[in-house]
């Protein structure tokens, strides 16, 4: 668990007492582990009595894996963990194959910026590779859409009557 970037405790909140779980909490605080609470088949029982239950303990994200209830909210939590910095990774994976294209994209447009700053090419040449990078870049975090590229390849072309 000390070289898990996150780690999710799922557990079984009929069968946990309070007292064990912040026994647990306490034991990966001081490990300093990065830990989501998941106290999973609240289908069972009632949930508002589940949170005055395990209100002491900390933050639990309830679930019911088997009738799929709150697993949204679960992965938002752990994407805001990853996302706020409070885990380090020391590889990042890539798993979207569009995003994969993008970087090896901005990859290329780089290395031929960096070509033309050492051959010493004029900067409006330059800006071209540079808008190349941005644009494969804002593919990336969403700052240009689909439309944005249609719009951009539209504009190129003269469409007469």
């Amino acid at each position: 668990m000390k070289q898990a970037d996150i780690v999710l405790y799922l557990f079984d909140v009929n069968e946990i007492l309070t007292n064990e779980l912040q026994t647990i909490v306490n034991d990966l605080k001081q490990q300093n582990i990065n830990y989501i609470l998941a106290g999973n088949k609240i289908d069972q029982k009632n949930e508002t009595e589940l949170r005055n239950k395990f209100s002491q303990v900390g933050s639990v994200v309830f679930i019911s894996a088997k009738s799929n209830l709150h697993l949204e909210l679960l992965k938002e939590r752990m994407m805001d963990l990853v996302l706020k910095d409070t885990v380090s990774t020391e590889n990042v994976i890539v798993t979207n194959a569009r995003h994969y294209h993008a970087l090896v994209q901005v990859n290329e447009a780089l290395r031929d910026v960096m070509q033309g700053l050492e051959n010493k090419i004029p900067g409006d040449l330059l800006s071209l590779d540079i808008r190349r990078s941005l644009q494969y870049l804002g593919e990336i975090t969403g700052e240009i859409t689909n439309e944005d590229q249609l719009d951009y390849i539209f504009s190129k072309f003269c469409i007469g009557k």
